[in-house]
């Protein structure tokens, strides 16, 4: 079962990354194009714990590095799609939160990742980076991922439970239980 979990994730994320690329900005939305890809991975972390939220940011950061249109810096969306994954895996632990703050966080997680897309690629000196533009896409990028993670998530959630292996009881780093 953990290899039909793998590949399913990564359909998932290559399903994401083509629909990011390619339908999403035909829809000339205004001000940032949504994130279809950090709102899967944010699912995947809520749903799969921060370490596969991490490892699936890092795929899928990697992946949107290196497929064209890949004019940024190398490595940037890995890590700030690493750090998406990272929090929301730490977050969703707890499982008894509402579908209102769930969409709340990711939403504020979108918002971060442009905070830190911006941050990174200043330092870097990313020619892309324009600060006047930053509020806009803050806001856009919050409210595209509301939207989407309001089908997103559920979705994931119920993939990735169907296809979970059945719990130990025992999770590695965890003794709280």
């Amino acid at each position: 079962m953990t290899a039909l979990r793998g590949v399913a994730v990564l359909v998932l994320l290559l399903t994401a990354l083509l629909l990011q690329l390619t339908v999403l900005p035909r829809f000339g939305l205004p001000g940032a194009t949504p994130d279809l890809l950090l709102v899967v991975v944010a699912a995947l972390g809520l749903a799969g714990g921060e370490v596969r939220g991490a490892g699936a940011g890092f795929a899928a950061g990697l992946a949107l590095d290196l497929v064209p249109p890949a004019d940024g810096v190398l490595g940037l969306s890995a890590l700030v799609l690493t750090a998406v994954g990272y929090v929301a895996g730490v977050w969703g632990y707890e499982r008894d939160r509402g579908a209102l703050l769930t969409i709340g966080a990711v939403s504020g997680l979108a918002a971060a990742a442009v905070v830190g897309y911006a941050m990174v690629g200043g330092v870097v000196a990313d020619p892309r980076i324009v600060w006047e533009r930053v509020p806009l896409l803050v806001g856009t990028q919050a409210l595209y991922a509301a939207v989407l993670a309001a089908f997103v998530v559920p979705l994931v959630g119920a993939l990735v439970r169907r296809l979970a292996p059945q719990d130990t009881g025992y999770e590695l780093g965890r003794y709280d239980r």
